[in-house]
């Protein structure tokens, strides 16, 4: 990989003369001054007990202005934004509440710069000034927090990443939002893209006793169910001395995903050979297509084809509960303590139906798949074509999960003296991910002829009977293809479609061909302390400095019944793996006729939201699908059927964080204005602790433990431990200056870095084995604690004018230097020592003539990202009525995050877009209020961007994964009955906007085009 020369005025030249200014600034700028103060604080404490006093009565005077309306809780935001001295952005209450957000992500959207990631039709993570979800840290009541959350294969499965998931939590639970965007010594490291704090109720933001509740039905136009939403909030507060508030949200929530996936493609290369300097893969192929009349493997060369084109059903069913409690006591005027709790649970019951052709992997199972009739189009895309002995699969799954989080947290605020103030905070947080059961049962029709089109000019019905005599030319122009399925039919017969469809609902041509079962939990537990100080020096400066500690640690262990008949005497395995076993039992007890049920009868339906091709074969009624209850019922009794552990997916990790810094406030006039800023250093102290399994005591299965000196210990095993040490020191420096009454200018500087994946700091490893069947040998070696963190030296201008009440126009611009982590591949050939550390047991096999492929995650240098932000807020007020009553709230990010990435095919170092970044994100909202009745147009767009590089599937070809162009339209609605009273309606998604996935970074193919369909609100809120 090629390095790029670093000029002299970048962001790291900048911030290594920041650093070492950075004490000597705080020692040179705050000595007088602390001079100055000391003797000042001599003051009597008659003195000092007057000056309170009229401080509290001052206070007294102070009218309390309450905000109402979304208009009224943009303009608060408003001011805290003029007000702050680096980039920050918040949301009231007023905005999250009447929102049409289904959870907290959803709610975070509107916020400038940030986008989000959905899945099931909801915000998942989100993603900062067009970075990834990694690179955002994210605190509730101001306490680093871990949430794990599952989701569709297609959506990344469960989360082991350090990206929040925001979906966990209801959107009422908070009532306020900060985002900074910019550094500061005195914020915890950890986010280079920004921090996001949320912050739940307390009881004394309300001067009143007050009870408020909201009731909503919600209604899904796919899913055809009406469910619940409510939330209730209740609130005591004895005159500002103790406070009490309690807080709970629920709803219900039934979404059903549908469309075509094809999970990824594949490149035909038959010339494959060991060293072949042509070859289109980087390791032997698992899919090959096989030649026939005038399709050759020449003329086949280089063909892409889908793996398992099919159509999706995801159904997925939510029962989201969120409860807040919080105390606040006040024992005298200058303490105050607050103790908040908050659990969020989600539990999801996912019904997953799946019609697939399988087209991938028939090189190990000796399944000869023919090409009978092609299509392709310039970029050597199968478009459409018609493929004989084809295994035809129609699978039902449910995956069960809970995502389960609980957070404490202890803080005060207590003003020592008239200059002196501390603050301390002491919280634990658990959250745990449970899935205690993925299973997917199928019925498999074999020697099938299969057709499909991605060509709209091209009826796959017709086509199925049609042999080529040439391979044709069209393209790809369908967002949904047509398939056409003939179970258990040679090639060679013509059909009409209700022909195909009496075929595809026969049980008898179908057999039980998969009985999988897996399950996993991932439990976190985090705790953290911190002790702030602020202290006045004098009216314009002002010293903070404090320690903070945090211990995390999460354990991942995963069970599935992937695994193959092991005799322990020879440590060899045999035979395929335990999921497919089944295929191994009398005919009478897998036939088809035994489990088929077509999707209607099931009580499924398909095509509500999905465009289905007229000319396609599938439909509900033609959907001959597994019966869940029975295949379960018949089997889940077998001992092929028992999920173990995969020892080598399983680790535990523990990272402790120790910092403190120092930073100086300071506010002084300046030419006749006031500059504002801050100035600071933060100093870390990371210790990573990495243990998986010992894999010597693990059997060549990966599932069996007991080997060797492993037998005499608890449990089979024991385990190994890596620990590493890590420092860093994170200068930074915020000035904000009024240039003139509307117009403030901003700059930061800042060092900030973001700690690698959970998952990336095991030392956990996999490997593939080579054996007769597949010869593929392959370690993927976890990057282990050694690993250092992604860092990035920034820097932050802008330019802020608010050009009349209630309006802004603003523009940043920011710069990053961003180390990244890459993944590193090496070929090599490990004796017998090397490959018994590592576990593997290559049998009978010599070791000398194993080529491995090894690869590890590494970190790469630095690489410059560039983006601007634009903000527009204002209401209409100088319009004439009624378009004084409208107003709106815009905002555009736009990034350039390049990253040199060296393509694994040529080894060539090629610039492409960073993984999770979209070059350009934008909401607005189009908002109306006048007198009792309110209304909101709101728009999301985020740009397609790479969600990971990966030359994983090495045997298939493709490099890399990514989503589309997505923009989503909602409308939220209220009108006021009385001041208690207000009934609201909600539409979400109203353009039913897809989810579109691709494959390959060269050529965009299609991997999954879903829709969820339009969700409706309609409720009514009411308070006294």
């Amino acid at each position: 990989m090629t390095q790029k020369k670093k000029n002299h005025l970048t962001p790291h030249f900048t911030l290594q003369v920041l650093s070492h200014a950075v004490w000597l600034g705080l020692g040179l700028v705050a000595a007088p001054a602390l001079a100055q103060q000391t003797a000042t604080a001599t003051t009597t404490s008659a003195e000092a007990s007057s000056a309170q006093k009229t401080d509290k009565a001052k206070a007294d005077e102070i009218e309390v202005i309450e905000v109402s309306g979304f208009r009224g809780s943009l303009n608060v935001a408003l001011a805290a934004k003029r007000e702050a001295v680096g980039s920050k952005e918040t949301i009231l209450a007023e905005d999250l509440g009447k929102f049409p957000d289904l959870n907290i992500a959803d709610s975070l959207a509107r916020v400038p710069g940030i986008a989000i990631e959905q899945d099931a039709g909801e915000g998942r993570q989100i993603s900062l000034r067009g970075l990834g979800a990694t690179f955002v840290k994210t605190t509730i009541n101001g306490m680093e927090s871990a949430s794990a959350g599952a989701a569709t294969d297609a959506s990344g499965g469960a989360n082991k990443s350090r990206a929040f998931d925001f979906n966990v939590f209801a959107s009422e639970l908070f009532t306020q939002i900060d985002i900074n965007k910019t550094a500061a010594a005195e914020l915890e490291d950890g986010g280079i893209s920004g921090n996001v704090n949320l912050q739940t109720a307390r009881p004394f933001q309300y001067q009143d006793d007050k009870f408020a509740y909201n009731l909503n039905a919600r209604y899904n136009d796919v899913a055809s169910e009406v469910t619940p939403r409510a939330s209730l909030m209740f609130s005591k507060n004895w005159d500002n001395h103790f406070g009490l508030l309690l807080s709970a949200a629920y709803s219900e929530g039934l979404v059903q995903s549908e469309g075509a996936t094809t999970v990824r493609w594949s490149v035909n290369n038959p010339s494959w050979k060991t060293g072949n300097a042509g070859n289109k893969l980087t390791a032997a192929p698992v899919t090959q297509l096989d030649p026939k009349g005038a399709y050759t493997n020449a003329n086949m060369e280089g063909l892409w084809i889908p793996r398992i084109p099919r159509y999706s059903i995801f159904n997925k069913q939510q029962d989201r509960l969120g409860l807040t409690a919080a105390a606040q006591y006040r024992p005298h005027d200058n303490l105050l303590l607050n103790f908040d709790l908050l659990h969020a649970k989600l539990d999801s019951t996912m019904d997953e139906f799946q019609y697939s052709a399988l087209l991938r992997g028939n090189v190990s199972s000796k399944t000869k798949i023919y090409a009978e009739n092609l299509v392709v189009d310039a970029n050597n895309t199968v478009v459409a074509g018609t493929l004989s002995g084809v295994p035809i699969r129609s699978e039902a799954r449910q995956d069960v999960s809970t995502s389960d989080f609980n957070q404490a947290t202890f803080s005060g605020d207590w003003q020592i003296s008239d200059a002196l103030q501390m603050t301390f905070l002491a919280g634990i947080g658990k959250s745990d991910l449970d899935i205690p059961y993925q299973r997917t049962f199928a019925l498999d029709a074999n020697n099938s002829t299969f057709a499909y089109s991605y060509d709209s000019n091209i009826d796959p019905v017709s086509l199925i009977g049609t042999k080529g005599t040439a391979i044709g030319s069209g393209n790809m122009h369908m967002d949904m293809p047509a398939f056409a399925f003939a179970p258990g039919q040679a090639f060679g017969k013509t059909y009409s479609q209700a022909e195909l469809q009496a075929l595809m609902l026969n049980p008898d041509l179908y057999k039980v061909g998969l009985v999988r079962n897996r399950n996993q939990q991932i439990n976190s537990e985090n705790t953290n302390f911190s002790v702030n100080f602020k202290y006045e020096l004098s009216d314009e400066l002002t010293l903070k400095w404090g320690l903070n500690q945090r211990e995390f640690t999460t354990y991942n262990v995963q069970y599935d019944n992937g695994w193959k008949v092991l005799n322990t005497a020879t440590n060899k395995t045999s035979g395929d793996a335990a999921e497919s076993l089944v295929l191994g039992l009398p005919a009478a007890r897998i036939a088809g006729a035994l489990y088929g049920i077509s999707l209607d009868a099931a009580g499924q339906h398909f095509g509500k939201a999905a465009d289905v091709p007229g000319n396609s074969t599938l439909t509900a009624g033609s959907w001959l699908t597994t019966d869940y209850q029975k295949v379960m019922a018949a089997f889940s009794g077998e001992s092929f059927f028992e999920a173990k552990q995969r020892y080598n997916a399983t680790y535990d990790i523990e990272e402790k964080v120790t910092g403190a810094f120092v930073q100086l406030d300071f506010r002084y006039e300046l030419g006749g204005r006031e500059l504002r800023g801050n100035i600071g250093g933060r100093y870390i102290d990371n210790t990573n602790t990495s243990g998986i399994v010992n894999l010597d005591h693990i059997y060549a299965d990966g599932y069996t433990a007991g080997r060797g000196a492993g037998a005499a210990l608890a449990g089979g095993h024991d385990w190994r431990y890596t620990e590493s040490n890590g420092k860093d020191f994170l200068p930074s420096l915020n000035l904000a200056y009024d240039l003139t009454e509307e117009l403030v200018g901003r700059l930061s500087l800042s060092r900030a870095i973001t700690r690698p994946a959970i998952a990336d700091l095991a030392s956990a490893i996999k490997v593939n084995t080579p054996d007769d069947k597949d010869p593929t040998a392959t370690i993927e070696m976890g990057a282990g604690p050694t690993l250092r963190p992604y860092e990035s030296d920034q820097v932050d201008l802008a330019l802020e004018w608010y050009f009349d009440e209630e309006a802004l126009l603003a523009l940043s611009v920011f710069y990053k230097d961003i180390t990244g982590l890459s993944k590193g591949s090496r070929q090599e050939v490990l004796d017998a020592d090397q490959l018994k550390n590592l576990g593997i047991d290559l049998g009978s096999r010599d070791p000398a003539a194993v080529t491995w492929d090894v690869t590890q995650l590494l970190n790469t240098p630095a690489e410059g990202v560039r983006g601007a932000e634009l903000i527009y807020q204002q209401p209409f007020s100088f319009l004439p009525e009624p378009w004084n009553r409208f107003g709106v709230t815009s905002n555009l990010t736009w990034i350039d995050y390049d990253r040199d990435v060296a393509d694994p095919m040529s080894k060539n170092v090629i610039s492409l877009l960073a993984e999770e970044t979209s070059r350009l994100n934008y909401n607005w909202t189009l908002y109306y209020e006048h007198n009792d009745f309110s209304a909101r147009l709101s728009y999301n767009f985020r740009e397609r961007y790479i969600k990971e590089y990966l030359d994983k599937y090495k045997d298939e070809g493709n490099w890399g994964r990514g989503y589309e162009d997505k923009g989503q339209l909602n409308i939220s609605s209220r009108y006021k009955i009385n001041s208690n009273l207000s009934v609201s309606f909600e539409a979400i998604n109203l353009t039913n906007a897809p989810t579109e996935q691709w494959s390959d970074v060269y050529t965009s193919r299609p991997v999954e085009y879903l829709l969820t369909g339009r969700q409706y609100l309609v409720g009514i809120r009411g308070n006294f």
